[in-house]
């Protein structure tokens, strides 16, 4: 490894990985202040590693087309190594051009045998496979930068308001078999309000139609409020001022998490021991459905896949303890 390096990170999309890798870069540049990082990733996305510091940013614009990006990236000072954080078929493109400019290159293993077989075992047996962030440190460990998963720590502290509790809710996922029921969520809201007067719900959602649903939701109580008009990054700020954040298997709670906020996650066709639990969470923090009823669950590792006679299997998440560890977080 060299003293001085200049290091090309590669991590286009999807924002819930970019999220998690924000504390190994963290953890990276606190232990190795010396080294030269610079950063590609979509445009979008430059707010999220804003906590970084003495980062160059390669934007990867809308629709651009790949032999664009090489041009650009062929005119830059030359990179000594490349971690590919992405692993795909444009990201292997640029690792090869590189390599032919004599970078020393590595990309992330994506465990595809690993999730496999874990998705072909009982899940009265299931046990964790390499987490996300684990497969971004054996990426920089190829390199010789020595960090472990104890390294990592959120990258900025939560600033919490003394006066009122603040929690944060992201209703919406990808996929409609790791969403949680509409009508059990707005139950769920309403308990929440019920617990304190004191509590504001701050709901998290994409512009356009849930967005529409959203504001529909907060009519009906003047505790709650939307990320409406918001960009990225007053969305970041926003988060840092939680008390906690419910999600499901999304991005949001992995950026919450980044700020040191309690997160409770609920799960569907997912698992959090497929490597994309929030970090610094305890798995009790985790709600899952009744697998005895949906023996066939977990069913997929990102939510694409949704077994017949299983829409309902995340109304079997028990309500109960799920309002006991929300009142246990918030010492109510």
């Amino acid at each position: 490894m060299p003293k001085e390096a200049r290091i090309l990170v590669i991590r286009f999309s999807a924002m819930g990985d970019v999220a998690m890798c924000l504390p190994v870069l963290k953890a990276f540049q606190h232990k190795y202040p010396n080294q030269r990082l610079s950063i590609l990733t979509k445009e979008a996305f430059i707010p999220l590693f804003k906590d970084l510091s003495n980062v160059e940013f390669i934007r990867l614009k809308k629709g651009e087309g790949i032999f664009s990006l090489l041009q650009r990236i062929l005119k830059l000072e030359p990179f000594d190594l490349v971690m590919d954080l992405h692993s795909s078929l444009r990201s292997a493109f640029v690792c090869s051009a590189l390599a032919l400019k004599g970078a020393k290159t590595q990309k992330i293993d994506k465990r595809r045998a690993a999730k496999k077989k874990f998705l072909k075992t009982a899940n009265t047996s299931l046990k964790p496979i390499t987490s996300q962030a684990q497969a971004y440190l054996e990426v920089l460990e190829y390199f010789g930068f020595k960090l472990s998963m104890n390294d990592l720590k959120p990258i900025k502290s939560a600033k919490k308001n003394l006066n009122q509790i603040r929690i944060g809710v992201a209703p919406f996922a990808a996929h409609s078999s790791k969403t949680y029921p509409e009508d059990l969520m707005k139950i769920l809201i309403d308990k929440i309000c019920d617990f304190s007067s004191d509590i504001e719900i701050l709901l998290f959602g994409a512009p356009g139609v849930q967005q529409d649903r959203l504001k529909a939701w907060c009519k009906k109580s003047k505790q709650l409020k939307t990320n409406a008009g918001m960009n990225l990054e007053k969305e970041l700020a926003l988060m840092t001022q939680l008390d906690l954040m419910i999600s499901m298997d999304s991005a949001n709670g992995h950026m919450a998490a980044n700020f040191g906020v309690p997160v409770i996650t609920l799960w569907g066709s997912t698992h959090p021991y497929a490597g994309y639990q929030p970090l610094f969470q305890p798995f009790n923090n985790s709600f899952l459905p009744d697998y005895q009823r949906y023996p066939e669950l977990p069913s997929s590792i990102f939510g694409e896949r949704q077994i017949s006679g299983y829409e309902d299997a995340m109304r079997s998440i028990n309500q109960e303890s799920l309002h006991s560890r929300i009142k246990e977080i918030l010492n109510l």
